[in-house]
């Protein structure tokens, strides 16, 4: 199948400035090679593989070298070149474009959390795809194309773009369920002591999972329906979308559970936090109550006034200390009657 949008030579020998990261060239069976960044980079005829440019568009050069590609629609241009982050897509009867979530890819200084938007375009014999910071998914797929992974089209590509994050995604989920495990056996045990504040890191990069598997599910329901009438760039599309998308409802409903469970922990620990002070309050009221009869024999007999008992005499601390032992005994009996140790 010839690609409609295919330009002319003078085009296909169009070399970019500047801002292109990588490019490769894929034969028919599927296998990778390096394209040299000063060769001419545009699509190859489907029936002998396709071509895979990355992009940087904060570079000016590299948005007016796609600005002035002809082998892209006008609207994938404009869509690579928006400044806009939500997840989108459309298509054309020969296109796939949009644009999804991802995340940084070793950025030093950066939260590798943090999102960030990777742009995309694709259709017969081309991948289009960029970025203003370095991403995930096309790092992830790169790393295994060059160990020899073969990749059949555009539509394999952006597949296992997509399966390299949610990868990624699943191993973060696993070091979060550890991490929940081990809040729980403290928790379980009574041995609290920062579980609160380890819990906190825990619920924000749930929530971020969250949003970016929406995000990729909010995009690939987009993609175009698998029907007699579309070409056969989207009906790999569609089936492509299938697969992805039941893999990031599984992701998804174990998200669900990590997030229920941390909040079932953070109630867990208010209430044990909760208990604590309450114990802590009691035995603190029943010390101020054990020691406010010895403090009132104290205030007594510190009165500056005439006439006070055991004023005469080198012994009189001793009948005020045991005036004040019973005084706090009668008390302790007294809280004991009222149930207080019950």
């Amino acid at each position: 199948m010839n690609n409609p949008a295919m330009p002319a030579d003078g085009h296909l020998r169009s070399r970019p400035v500047s801002g292109v990261i990588w490019a490769y060239r894929f034969d028919a069976r599927g296998r990778a090679q390096a394209i040299a960044l000063d060769q001419a980079v545009g699509p190859s005829d489907p029936a002998d593989g396709f071509v895979w440019v990355h992009i940087d568009f904060v570079d000016r050069l590299a948005r007016d070298w796609v600005n002035g590609l002809d082998w892209l629609s006008e609207a994938a241009r404009r869509l690579l070149l928006s400044v806009d982050d939500h997840p989108t897509l459309d298509f054309d009867a020969h296109a796939v474009w949009g644009r999804f979530s991802d995340t940084l890819q070793d950025h030093p200084g950066e939260d590798t959390d943090r999102s960030v938007p990777m742009r995309f375009a694709f259709g017969p014999g081309y991948l289009v795809s960029g970025r203003r910071h370095p991403v995930r998914a096309a790092a992830l797929a790169r790393s295994r194309i060059e160990g020899g992974q073969p990749v059949a089209g555009p539509v394999a590509l952006f597949e296992l773009m997509i399966e390299q994050v949610l990868r990624a995604m699943a191993e973060m989920l696993r070091a979060l369920r550890t991490e929940a495990d081990s809040i729980e056996d403290r928790v379980l045990d009574e041995r609290l002591h920062d579980e609160s504040r380890r819990l906190g890191p825990l619920r924000r990069t749930a929530v971020k999972l969250h949003r970016q598997l929406s995000g990729f599910r909010s995009i690939l329901r987009e993609f175009p329906e698998d029907d007699c009438e579309t070409e056969e760039n989207h009906h790999a599309a569609s089936a492509a979308a299938e697969r992805l998308l039941r893999r990031i409802e599984t992701l998804d409903q174990e998200v669900q559970e990590v997030q229920d469970r941390a909040r079932f922990l953070q109630d867990e620990i208010a209430a044990k936090l909760a208990n604590i002070s309450n114990r802590h309050l009691y035995v603190l009221s029943i010390m101020t109550a054990l020691l406010m009869p010895p403090t009132l024999v104290t205030g007594f007999f510190g009165m500056n006034t005439g006439g006070l008992p055991f004023l005469d005499g080198a012994n009189g601390w001793i009948g005020a200390s045991i005036i004040g032992a019973v005084a706090s005994g009668f008390t302790l009996l007294l809280l004991r009657r009222l149930g207080f140790f019950d």
